[in-house]
């Protein structure tokens, strides 16, 4: 027998806000209960009514912990940014996957600039700083893919601790969703993420951040 409980707590497991919005024990049980009622009964195949879900989402909460939620409490110890940026995707090639080890001596760079690199399964993509975008070209001779000006990249420290804790890119990254911010790529390290977007959304970026 299908459990009214279960489908209740199945459903918010789902919904992202719904489950916040029950740990932190604000959520309007009533109105929740309207929004999933129709769900909740073709998943039970019975009758179950918007009071009997009220009970269920009252008896799901006592065992919700704040912890619980998908969204983390994340501390951000240092804001940092780079401008301007831009980013150049290469086709993956046994050539220019040769040139990769020596780039950063060909390259020379500052502690002001910005260079990182991805190889995916065709691709490589660079993302480097304008000051050095055209060594950057000239280093692997070949012609781009794709060439993006007009960049940013925001680098928020963590301490150590969230390297190990769930949903901490997750929620930092939703920051960033709600304010409808289209992220060119994110990186991460043991002590930093780092999100590049357009140079045009630096301030928000920073305003989302820094507190």
């Amino acid at each position: 027998m299908i459990k009214t409980q279960d489908i209740v707590r199945e459903i918010l497991c789902s919904d992202e806000d719904a489950l916040f919005a029950l740990s932190q024990g604000y959520m309007n049980l009533s109105a929740y209960a309207k929004q999933i009622v129709k769900t909740v009964e073709q998943k039970t195949r019975k009758n179950v009514g918007v009071a009997g879900i009220v009970v269920a989402l009252s008896r799901v909460k006592s065992g919700v912990k704040k912890t619980d939620s998908l969204i983390q409490e994340v501390k951000i110890n240092n804001v940092t940014t780079k401008s301007p940026l831009s980013e150049i995707v290469f086709e993956k090639t046994p050539t220019l996957l040769a040139k990769l080890s020596s780039l950063y001596e060909k390259v020379k760079t500052t502690n002001d600039d910005f260079l990182t690199m991805t190889l995916s399964t065709s691709e490589i993509t660079v993302i480097c700083s304008d000051r050095i975008k055209e060594s950057v070209l000239k280093h692997f001779r070949e012609k781009p893919r794709m060439t993006v000006s007009g960049l940013a990249s925001i680098g928020l420290s963590l301490d150590s601790k969230y390297y190990s804790m769930p949903n901490i890119t997750f929620s930092l990254i939703r920051r960033i969703a709600q304010k409808r911010i289209l992220l060119a790529e994110t990186i991460t390290t043991h002590t930093e993420i780092i999100f590049v977007f357009e140079e045009k959304n630096i301030s928000e970026m920073v305003s989302l951040f820094r507190t």
